[in-house]
């Protein structure tokens, strides 16, 4: 009867990844040594808490999750509330950018000549390199509703692909309860395409390379720098970008005459990018602590 019940906690604990091998083996044929009764019991211990614990973090963790979320999108909803405040908001940077790869598609600046002269402030400001215009140029002729949709459905999916666990839900609910994260998707900043390469890039290495549109946030662009395909794809990166030739002296000239805008300003953008990052980081926690592999 002791050997059954045995039997039956260690096919239970192999079912969740607890599977010390050693300790199962007893010094007799057919019996069980005091090393693997207690072992017995610790794996029947970790059955009962994993049991009781999984839903008690789930509904702690989901209950968080939605106060932050609450709290955090009544400033968003403050701004729907008012046609004003919204004018403000609603498409800004996608409207900048865009005007201004229409421009200079029919042969005028992308960057302004304000830019180019001397210092000049933030607002307003032509802060991406020229390689991003092969991103916004298809958006002069494309719905505009496509620069949200398509950037926003690739980091949605790729979060639900990683499957993050409860213990990353307070966190990816803060990224996105912040503030700054409302303003980014209502005015359609660029970094929205950003933080779906960061997402995708979790999954296929690749895609990370595309976070050098920002250059402010490289360093996320080496995520799956290891792999063969995230080599390919900075080659094909720098290739795309030659063709732009003196528009790059032309983006250095100007961020060197930016004022207010150092490397810190990009902090702001840490909302977006942290969301895929927080999914995946939950995920890879989650597996740990279930023993599992990746």
């Amino acid at each position: 009867m002791a050997t059954s019940r045995l039997g039956r906690r260690l096919s239970q604990a192999s079912a969740l990844g607890v599977t010390p091998r050693k300790a199962w083996a007893g010094p007799f044929p057919g019996g069980t040594s005091s090393h693997s009764v207690v072992t017995a019991r610790l794996a029947r211990v970790w059955v009962t808490v994993r049991h009781w614990s999984l839903p008690a973090l789930v509904g702690v963790s989901g209950g968080l999750s939605i106060a932050i979320l609450v709290v955090g999108t009544s400033f968003a909803a403050a701004l729907a509330a008012d046609p004003a405040a919204m004018r403000g908001y609603g498409g800004v940077d996608f409207d900048l950018y865009r005007d201004a790869t229409a421009r200079w598609l029919v042969g005028g600046a992308f960057y302004p000549s304000a830019q180019l002269a001397g210092a000049y402030p933030l607002p307003g400001a032509i802060l991406y390199p020229p390689v991003a215009l092969w991103l916004f140029a298809p958006f002069t002729i494309l719905p505009a509703l496509l620069w949200w949709a398509i950037p926003l459905g690739a980091t949605a999916w790729a979060i639900v692909r990683m499957r993050p666990g409860p213990l990353a839900w307070p966190l990816m609910a803060a990224c996105l309860a912040a503030p700054v994260f409302h303003v980014k998707v209502l005015t359609g900043n660029p970094v929205l395409w950003v933080q779906a390469a960061v997402a995708l890039g979790c999954l296929y290495s690749w895609p990370a390379v595309l976070v050098l549109i920002k250059p402010s946030l490289a360093p996320l662009a080496l995520i799956g720098a290891n792999r063969r395909s995230w080599m390919r794809a900075l080659v094909i990166l720098g290739l795309v970008s030659l063709p732009f030739g003196a528009m790059w002296v032309d983006w250095i000239t100007s961020m060197l005459n930016l004022e207010g805008g150092d490397l810190l300003y990009s902090l702001m953008d840490w909302p977006l990018v942290a969301l895929p990052l927080a999914a995946w980081a939950g995920r890879q926690l989650t597996r740990f602590v279930e023993g599992r592999r990746e």
